[in-house]
């Protein structure tokens, strides 16, 4: 399996503090990997730094063989179009309809006509459960209905990619799985290569064929749940034993 993505030896700091030290990690094409780790070791900076959204100090970051860090503005605002991105707060735009907010990507990046548009997004829309709700506005949305319309806005191109920063964030434990089996779908049926972060164990092992764990910037581990749970490091063992990881 080629890989989709893949970090050579990179590092991120933000002033003084030093966020990502020397990573190095790869990501099979039609894969789910879970970034794992305590809060501020560098798990969503990963995420932003594989989208292009904030540069590396130093190393390599490169999606489907190409060196984003080297690209033009062009040619990265391309390689993003094969990517979507859930945001923690699934960061919807609260003016428009949930419809239209699946649209937009749409709207903004293709030339297909209003029809063709508002049929594509009502069909992703039906795909995460939210087949009725084109017309509603986001703030009448529940938490987990907000979560997956944040997720079809990102399936709207048909990314390749998906990055997803803590799906199961402020939900409940029956909404939380039904996400992770949105994600689990998403990936086998459209081999979608998924990047998901998250401080939830359980969903973690639901969804990612393979794990990594970071601490104090630096990856400490990387394998299957399985491997985790028998690692060296008896942090990585207690956190692969924990609910939520931190």
């Amino acid at each position: 399996m080629s890989a989709a993505i893949q970090l050579d030896k990179v590092s991120k700091s933000f002033g003084q503090k030093k966020v990502l030290q020397d990573v190095s990690l790869s990501i099979e094409k039609g894969k789910a990997y879970a970034l794992l780790g305590r809060s501020g070791t560098g798990k969503s900076v990963t995420l932003k730094l594989i989208c292009g959204l904030i540069k590396v100090d130093s190393g390599a970051v490169n999606v489907d063989g190409k060196d984003i860090t080297k690209l033009e503005s062009g040619e990265l605002s391309e390689t993003r179009k094969h990517m979507g991105f859930l945001f923690q707060s699934a960061a919807l735009f609260d003016s428009i309809s949930v419809g239209e907010n699946v649209a937009f990507p749409l709207r903004r990046h293709t030339k297909k006509t209003d029809a063709e548009v508002r049929d594509q997004a009502g069909k992703i829309l039906e795909r995460v459960g939210l087949g009725k709700e084109y017309d509603s506005m986001p703030a009448d949305l529940s938490g987990g209905m907000r979560k997956r319309a944040g997720l079809a806005r990102a399936l709207a191109m048909e990314p390749a990619i998906l990055l997803i920063d803590e799906p199961s964030a402020g939900l409940d434990p029956i909404t939380a799985q039904e996400i992770d089996q949105l994600l689990i779908d998403i990936k086998t049926k459209q081999q979608t290569t998924l990047v998901v972060v998250t401080h939830n164990i359980p969903s973690a092992k639901r969804i990612a064929d393979r794990l990594a764990v970071l601490h104090d910037g630096r990856l400490l581990a990387e394998g299957t749940a399985e491997e985790l749970e028998q690692s060296e490091h008896e942090m990585v063992r207690t956190f692969m034993t924990s609910q939520q990881g931190g």
